[in-house]
């Protein structure tokens, strides 16, 4: 195993245990929703010559979003990207989005797997 893979593999586990600090209720937990994928550093048109899987980009959605969304302590503002009415948080480099419908949350942010770091993730 190398150096890395300890604090990845620490890095992901602690990723998935935050759900359980935000049911409410301590030692609750919920069944998370959404996706994964790994890419490279430059998410769309990347040069030919860059690794594709230096990040995991995570897609959070669901209970899991819509309590992150409310504890991320910035103000909300409308989404430029969906431009429809949706407001997004982003609190360095997690970005988290009410829709407009006010029945739908997601967030987005990647792993950047070299470093064991959260950075920005997602297209606009």
């Amino acid at each position: 195993m190398n150096k890395l893979a300890p604090r990845l593999l620490a890095t992901v586990f602690a990723l998935f245990l935050l759900p359980a600090g935000m049911t409410g209720a301590a030692g609750q937990a919920g069944a998370l929703q959404g996706e994964y994928e790994f890419h490279g550093r430059t998410r769309v048109d990347p040069p030919a010559d860059e690794a594709r899987d230096t990040h995991l980009g995570l897609v959070l959605e669901g209970a899991v979003a819509r309590e992150l969304y409310r504890r991320l302590r910035v103000r909300a503002v409308r989404d430029p990207c969906l431009d429809d009415g949706s407001r997004s948080k982003t609190q360095g480099p997690m970005r988290c989005t009410e829709m407009a419908n006010g029945r739908s949350w997601r967030c987005e942010f990647a792993i950047q797997l070299d470093r064991s770091i959260l950075v920005a993730d997602g297209v606009c």
